[in-house]
């Protein structure tokens, strides 16, 4: 049996899952993907069901808002919030505390454990080794290629990628107006590019709009990150993984654990799923028994 409790972290609600029967041994604190900020989520409410059984305490927040633009929260800002959970659930129970991080909060979770040397573990589900840009590129060319699209359109979508993502450069650097030779090329090659069938698939709208995003992080360099984990890391990775390249992930943890002499990183695959650990609703009830297994296995040995 488990209890959930609503509580305070930084000023914004979460939830704390714990077994009502038997002592807390661990926690975890639950990092978000880029899609979500809630603290209420079928893949928190999976890894707390799962894993307070166990005698885990997992701990869900609210992730800050970035309140000048709608599109990207800076990892930095994302990092205060988990050392600030991870302080909370230190506060409750004295016990070993770690990270789960998901897609883009493996790359948090990793970066609060640089800033707190007695992190007990971090499980990293769906971690990528490259910057968000080569993430995003490696995405773009398996879901044209996927869709049985040949090299020619695949060619064309790496373009728009690999053009916007330049422009993006720009726009953080502060240099990027509308009516800029840049821009309007970028404008240029979206609008004759756009009747083309594959053209939705390059994930990049036909009108960027009046004013660009900024990509904070569009060339975060993972393995000098990776290099700084002292703890014990498992990598989790769908079988049918599409939005990363897990070889070269797997390559850079091998040389980053290397650097640091962590002889603790483990690696495992998750069968019959991709990105998502489940079926493709997102619902806790399609989430993997496999996937549940991994978790298991991990605190019961």
């Amino acid at each position: 049996m488990i209890k959930a409790q609503e509580i305070v972290v930084d000023g914004r609600p979460a939830l704390l899952t714990v077994p009502t029967e038997g002592p807390v041994r661990s926690g975890v604190v639950a990092l978000h993907g880029s899609s979500s900020s809630s603290f209420e989520q079928p893949i928190f409410e999976h890894l707390a069901s799962t894993l307070a059984p166990l005698g885990v305490a997992v701990l869900a927040f609210e992730r800050a808002p970035w309140p000048y633009d709608d599109v990207d929260i800076p990892f930095g800002v994302q990092t205060e919030g988990a050392v600030a959970a991870y302080q909370e659930l230190k506060a409750h129970y004295d016990v070993p505390v770690g990270f789960w991080g998901v897609s883009q909060g493996t790359w948090v979770a990793a970066l609060a454990a640089q800033q707190l040397p007695d992190t007990a573990f971090l499980l990293l589900l769906g971690c990528a080794g490259v910057s968000p840009a080569e993430q995003m590129r490696h995405a773009t060319e398996l879901s044209v290629r996927r869709a049985g699209y040949g090299d020619g359109a695949v060619a064309g979508a790496l373009e728009i990628r690999d053009e916007v993502a330049e422009l993006l450069r720009g726009k953080g650097r502060g240099e990027v107006a509308r009516d800029s030779a840049e821009r309007v090329a970028v404008d240029e090659l979206l609008q004759r590019q756009s009747g083309e069938p594959w053209f939705d698939l390059a994930g990049i709208p036909v009108d960027l709009g009046d004013e660009l995003p900024v990509w904070h992080e569009i060339d975060f360099a993972s393995e000098p990150l990776y290099a700084t984990v002292k703890c014990p890391v498992l990598l989790i990775h769908g079988e049918d993984e599409a939005n990363l390249p897990v070889p070269e992930t797997l390559e850079v943890w091998r040389r980053a654990a290397a650097a640091s002499g962590n002889t603790r990183v483990e690696s495992v695959r998750i069968p019959g799923v991709g990105h998502w650990p489940g079926t493709p609703d997102r619902s806790v009830e399609g989430i993997s028994e496999d996937y549940s297994a991994i978790l298991r296995d991990w605190f019961t040995r």
